[in-house]
Formats: structure tokens, C-alpha cells, sequence
């Protein structure tokens, strides 16, 4: 049976463009209409017309748990992009979207928010369960009729609705096959687990790990463990162990927080540079990977999280559709050959 989004993808427009055609609601240019409504006859699509008497006239909040934008290198502002876009796409079908931003370093803090959005009578909910056992007890209280989401993490055995992000194991693995094709022979490698321990940052060490010591490498693995709110004396002391190191030959940093490792090791020559591997296109890293100081970064594309996080949150509530149980991102290796067509939002799949 045909759905919105086959509609959308046919018509080349976007979803909020063909529910305001199938509502009447709102305006349309005439190209785009005829467009609509030749793929409409294409498909064969019957609305659910029980559904839509049901649900008119209702207006939805979505409640968004999310880090504070700035930090990690205002990685989870990303996020907040797709989600405002899918909003206002969306916005005939009269969808609220309200953040709840937590410390992403404070357990109270994501305790405050979650409790906070728990009383606000929200439809549905998209979730970051960035810390694992407090998600765990605090998910235990949503009301059996309110879907909730997560994503750039999962709790695979919790009863979410669906979760949207990348395996984070096999970019783990991935990770683990760049730094091998770059570091021959033998020596020891790092990787930097950044606190709170999260279930994809735990993958990704995992992942790492195995591909490393399953595929015949001679390569000693030391991890260490960093929490962005630490001092940043600490950091450089930490940094100034890591690379006193005379046989450090590669570091895997586990989260978009690799700008200070690659400003503390800064450019050397090429033959005896310390290679770095790290996650996310925020700014300072995009800097040094196309400085040649970060050698890859592995992109999760959180524009494109947030707003199939919003999709399916008006999928499951308004259209009434079944959602699939993973909506899983693409592990893009970003170098600085190619970084510039990834930091456009026309690059984010939407």
C-alpha cells in the first residue's frame, strides 16, 4: 500500500508538501500540485479517511531530550537542524517541537529535563540516552501511549519506538581498518573513550578493538578515558602521557571532541605523523583534517537523524503508519579530499 513518503519521493517534493496537497491545506504552486496528484494516481493511493476525521484539527508536541547545542562541539546542534526543517515542512499538521536540553556531563541534569518533559502532556518524545542506567529507569515512566525515539544512541532491549544512528560497532570495526591501512608494522595505539560512557561509545571501542586484534596486527591498544568538562591542564597532561610515547603510532578518538587531540599533536611530517581518527563534521575538525593533522572522520550524519526522528514521530501519530525498528545512517569515511561536499546542508539527505 502506497504511503506519504512513496508519494513525496515520486513527486520529488517534500513530505509536508504532499500532506498539504492530500489536507488542502496551505498553498501550492500549480507545477508542484499536478505533480502531487500524478503520483498520487500512479500509486493508486487511498487516504485513511477514518483516520484523517480523527486526527483533524488536533495539534501534537514533540518533546525533544537533548544536550545543551554547544557542547561537544555543538555537534547536537545538528541535530536541532533537521528537526527544524522536518517542523516546518510539517507544519500544517499543526507539530510543536520543544527541546529539553540537559549537561550532557550531569546525571541530575538529565534527570531534571527528562522529569521536566515527563509533566509537559507531550505526544511523543525523541530521546539521546546519553547516560545509560538513568535513561533506563526514567524511560520506565513514559505513559504506555506516548512513542518515544532515540537517537545518535540506542537501548536495543528498551520498548522504544524506533532508533535513528549509525551501528556504532562497525564504525568501530571501520575505524580499526582505516588505522590498520595506515599504520604498518608494529607500535601501540590509542583510543581515548570520552566520559560519560555511552552504549555507541562502548560499540565503537569494542569494534575497534576486535577488528585490531582479530586481523593478524602486532599492535599494543591503551585506552584512556577524558570528560570534556575537566580542566584543561588535565587534558594537555593527559595528552603530554599519551604522546611521550616513542612507538605511538595512531589515535582513535571516540566522539567530535577530536579537535583538541589534533591541536595538542598539531602537523608533523608526514612520514612520522601520529594518525588520527575521530567522529563528526563540526568546525574545528573540519579545520584539521583539511590541514591534514585529522586523517579521516567518520560522519553520522545528525542533520539527517533529527529529521527522520520528527518524520517518524508524525508517521506513527498523525498517519497512523508502522514504523521500521531501526532507521540506521550510513557510515560515511569523510577525508579532506572530499569534506566540503559533507558540510552543506543540501548534503544531508533530507
Amino acid at each position: 500500500m502506497a504511503t506519504i513518503k512513496d508519494i513525496a519521493k515520486l513527486a520529488n517534493v517534500s513530505i509536508g508538501t504532499v500532506d498539504r496537497v492530500i489536507h488542502k491545506r496551505g498553498t501550492v504552486a500549480n507545477e508542484t500540485l499536478k505533480k502531487v496528484e500524478q503520483a498520487i494516481k500512479e500509486l493508486n493511493y487511498k487516504p485513511n479517511i477514518h483516520a484523517r476525521q480523527l486526527k483533524l484539527g488536533k495539534k501534537y508536541k514533540f518533546g525533544v531530550l537533548i544536550p545543551e547545542f554547544h557542547q561537544d562541539a555543538s555537534y547536537w546542534e545538528q541535530h536541532a537542524i533537521g528537526m527544524r526543517k522536518a517542523g516546518k515542512e510539517l507544519e500544517t499538521s499543526h507539530i510543536d517541537i520543544k527541546f529539553y536540553h540537559f549537561d550532557r556531563y550531569s546525571e541530575p541534569s538529565f534527570y531534571d529535563k527528562f522529569s521536566v518533559a515527563l509533566e509537559d502532556n507531550l505526544d511523543g518524545m525523541l530521546i539521546a540516552p546519553i547516560f545509560v542506567n538513568p535513561a533506563k529507569d526514567l524511560i520506565c515512566q513514559i505513559p504506555e501511549n506516548i512513542p518515544y525515539i532515540f537517537f545518535d544512541s540506542d537501548l536495543p532491549e528498551s520498548k522504544r519506538l524506533t532508533f535513528i544512528g549509525q551501528d556504532a560497532y562497525k564504525s568501530g570495526v571501520l575505524a580499526g581498518k582505516l588505522m590498520k591501512m595506515m599504520v604498518h608494522g608494529t607500535g601501540d595505539l590509542v583510543i581515548i573513550r570520552v566520559l560519560p560512557e555511552s552504549y555507541n561509545i562502548d560499540q565503537r571501542v569494542e569494534g575497534f578493538r576486535d577488528f585490531i586484534s582479530d586481523n593478524g596486527s602486532y599492535f599494543n591498544i591503551n585506552i584512556y578515558e577524558w570528560q570534556e568538562t575537566e580542566n584543561l591542564d588535565n587534558f594537555h597532561r593527559l595528552m603530554s602521557q599519551i604522546c611521550d610515547n616513542e612507538n605511538l603510532r595512531g589515535i582513535f578518538m571516540t566522539n567530535a571532541l577530536t579537535y583538541p587531540v589534533a591541536s595538542h599533536i598539531g602537523a608533523k611530517k608526514d612520514d612520522d605523523k601520529i594518525k588520527i581518527i575521530g567522529y563528526d563534521l563540526v568546525k574545528e575538525n573540519i579545520n584539521f583534517l583539511k590541514n591534514s593533522v585529522i586523517d579521516f572522520l567518520i560522519c553520522q550524519s545528525p542533520i539527517t537523524q533529527g529529521y527522520q526522528g520528527i518524520l517518524m514521530l508524525y508517521k506513527k501519530l498523525v498517519l497512523n503508519q508502522d514504523v521500521e525498528n531501526k532507521i540506521m545512517m550510513p557510515i560515511d569515511i569523510v577525508t579532506k579530499e572530499n569534506a566540503e561536499y559533507y558540510t552543506s546542508v543540501s548534503r544531508a539527505n533530507i
